[in-house]
Protein backbone atom coordinates (compact mmCIF):
# COMPACT_ATOMS: atom_id res chain seq x y z
CA UNK A 1 0.00 0.00 0.00
CA UNK A 2 2.87 2.40 0.70
CA UNK A 3 4.91 1.46 -2.38
CA UNK A 4 5.14 5.08 -3.51
CA UNK A 5 5.42 6.48 -0.01
CA UNK A 6 8.43 8.59 -1.02
CA UNK A 7 6.42 10.52 -3.62
CA UNK A 8 3.58 10.86 -1.14
CA UNK A 9 5.85 12.13 1.64
CA UNK A 10 7.49 14.72 -0.57
CA UNK A 11 4.09 15.91 -1.77
CA UNK A 12 5.39 15.77 -5.36
CA UNK A 13 2.89 13.22 -6.59
CA UNK A 14 0.49 14.90 -9.05
CA UNK A 15 -2.49 12.61 -8.33
CA UNK A 16 -2.38 13.63 -4.67
CA UNK A 17 -2.94 17.30 -5.47
CA UNK A 18 -6.61 18.07 -4.87
CA UNK A 19 -6.24 21.43 -6.61
CA UNK A 20 -9.21 23.77 -6.33
CA UNK A 21 -11.74 21.04 -5.42
CA UNK A 22 -11.56 22.39 -1.88
CA UNK A 23 -10.91 26.04 -1.25
CA UNK A 24 -11.41 28.59 1.47
CA UNK A 25 -13.46 31.62 0.51
CA UNK A 26 -12.72 34.90 2.34
CA UNK A 27 -10.19 33.10 4.53
CA UNK A 28 -9.04 35.41 7.30
CA UNK A 29 -6.73 35.14 10.27
CA UNK A 30 -7.08 38.03 12.75
CA UNK A 31 -3.60 39.08 13.90
CA UNK A 32 -4.34 39.35 17.62
CA UNK A 33 -1.93 40.47 20.37
CA UNK A 34 1.74 39.40 20.02
CA UNK A 35 1.66 37.97 23.56
CA UNK A 36 -0.81 35.26 22.49
CA UNK A 37 0.70 32.65 20.18
CA UNK A 38 -2.60 31.08 19.14
CA UNK A 39 -4.67 32.48 16.27
CA UNK A 40 -8.10 31.65 14.92
CA UNK A 41 -8.92 31.23 11.24
CA UNK A 42 -12.25 31.96 9.58
CA UNK A 43 -13.83 31.68 6.14
CA UNK A 44 -15.95 29.27 4.13
CA UNK A 45 -14.56 25.89 3.11
CA UNK A 46 -16.12 25.15 -0.29
CA UNK A 47 -16.17 21.67 -1.84
CA UNK A 48 -16.79 21.77 -5.61
CA UNK A 49 -16.79 17.98 -6.08
CA UNK A 50 -19.73 15.58 -5.91
CA UNK A 51 -18.15 13.67 -3.01
CA UNK A 52 -17.83 14.61 0.66
CA UNK A 53 -14.28 15.60 1.58
CA UNK A 54 -13.25 14.30 5.00
CA UNK A 55 -10.20 16.08 6.36
CA UNK A 56 -7.78 14.08 8.48
CA UNK A 57 -4.91 16.56 8.86
CA UNK A 58 -4.33 20.31 8.75
CA UNK A 59 -0.82 21.78 8.79
CA UNK A 60 0.82 25.16 8.29
CA UNK A 61 4.50 26.13 8.01
CA UNK A 62 3.84 29.06 10.35
CA UNK A 63 2.21 27.11 13.22
CA UNK A 64 3.10 23.93 15.11
CA UNK A 65 -0.46 22.70 14.94
CA UNK A 66 -3.73 23.45 13.14
CA UNK A 67 -7.02 22.08 14.45
CA UNK A 68 -10.66 22.60 13.62
CA UNK A 69 -12.77 23.44 16.65
CA UNK A 70 -16.44 24.06 17.29
CA UNK A 71 -17.92 26.24 20.01
CA UNK A 72 -20.62 24.33 21.83
CA UNK A 73 -22.95 26.00 24.26
CA UNK A 74 -24.52 24.19 27.21
CA UNK A 75 -28.06 24.91 28.40
CA UNK A 76 -26.71 27.36 30.98
CA UNK A 77 -24.95 29.36 28.25
CA UNK A 78 -21.41 28.23 28.98
CA UNK A 79 -19.26 27.88 25.87
CA UNK A 80 -16.63 25.24 25.41
CA UNK A 81 -14.42 24.36 22.49
CA UNK A 82 -14.62 20.88 21.07
CA UNK A 83 -12.02 19.67 18.58
CA UNK A 84 -13.50 18.12 15.43
CA UNK A 85 -11.07 15.34 14.57
CA UNK A 86 -12.27 14.64 11.02
CA UNK A 87 -14.36 17.53 9.72
CA UNK A 88 -16.42 16.84 6.60
CA UNK A 89 -16.99 19.39 3.86
CA UNK A 90 -20.17 18.16 2.14
CA UNK A 91 -20.31 17.35 -1.59
CA UNK A 92 -21.01 20.51 -3.59
CA UNK A 93 -21.38 22.25 -0.26
CA UNK A 94 -19.73 24.46 2.31
CA UNK A 95 -18.50 24.40 5.87
CA UNK A 96 -18.59 27.85 7.46
CA UNK A 97 -15.82 28.84 9.83
CA UNK A 98 -16.95 31.79 11.89
CA UNK A 99 -16.56 33.52 15.23
CA UNK A 100 -18.63 31.67 17.85
CA UNK A 101 -18.98 28.55 15.69
CA UNK A 102 -16.63 26.22 13.85
CA UNK A 103 -13.20 27.78 13.29
CA UNK A 104 -9.56 26.91 12.77
CA UNK A 105 -7.26 27.06 15.78
CA UNK A 106 -3.67 27.75 14.74
CA UNK A 107 -1.44 26.85 17.68
CA UNK A 108 2.12 27.90 18.61
CA UNK A 109 2.87 30.60 16.07
CA UNK A 110 6.50 30.33 14.96
CA UNK A 111 6.96 33.94 13.86
CA UNK A 112 5.22 37.30 13.82
CA UNK A 113 2.42 37.84 11.33
CA UNK A 114 2.16 40.90 9.12
CA UNK A 115 -1.18 42.46 8.25
CA UNK A 116 -2.06 41.57 4.66
CA UNK A 117 0.23 38.53 4.37
CA UNK A 118 -1.14 35.16 3.24
CA UNK A 119 -0.73 32.18 5.58
CA UNK A 120 -0.92 28.80 3.88
CA UNK A 121 -2.69 25.87 5.48
CA UNK A 122 -2.50 22.45 3.92
CA UNK A 123 -5.54 20.23 4.31
CA UNK A 124 -5.17 16.51 3.76
CA UNK A 125 -8.23 14.37 3.12
CA UNK A 126 -9.06 10.79 4.00
CA UNK A 127 -8.30 9.76 0.36
CA UNK A 128 -4.79 11.28 0.64
CA UNK A 129 -5.52 14.33 -1.49
CA UNK A 130 -3.99 17.64 -0.44
CA UNK A 131 -5.53 21.09 -0.71
CA UNK A 132 -3.80 24.43 -0.21
CA UNK A 133 -5.92 26.89 1.76
CA UNK A 134 -4.99 30.54 2.15
CA UNK A 135 -5.80 32.80 5.07
CA UNK A 136 -5.19 36.53 4.87
CA UNK A 137 -3.87 38.14 8.04
CA UNK A 138 -6.18 40.98 9.10
CA UNK A 139 -6.11 43.45 11.97
CA UNK A 140 -8.14 41.85 14.76
CA UNK A 141 -9.36 45.27 15.87
CA UNK A 142 -10.97 46.10 12.51
CA UNK A 143 -14.03 43.97 13.15
CA UNK A 144 -15.06 45.45 16.49
CA UNK A 145 -14.78 49.17 15.73
CA UNK A 146 -17.25 50.82 13.42
CA UNK A 147 -16.98 54.41 14.58
CA UNK A 148 -13.77 55.20 12.65
CA UNK A 149 -14.90 54.28 9.16
CA UNK A 150 -14.09 56.78 6.47
CA UNK A 151 -11.77 58.91 8.62
CA UNK A 152 -8.59 57.59 7.00
CA UNK A 153 -5.95 56.72 9.55
CA UNK A 154 -5.52 56.40 13.28
CA UNK A 155 -6.80 58.83 15.90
Amino acid sequence: MFADSHAFMSGASKDKDGGASLQIVKGTLPQGPPSVNINAGYGILRNTTNKDIKLIRLTSPVFDEVQLHNMEYSSDGKAKMIQIKEPVVPANGELSLEHGGKHLMLINRRRDLKIGEIIKVMAESRDEKRYMLELKVIDARQKQTHEHHGHGGMH
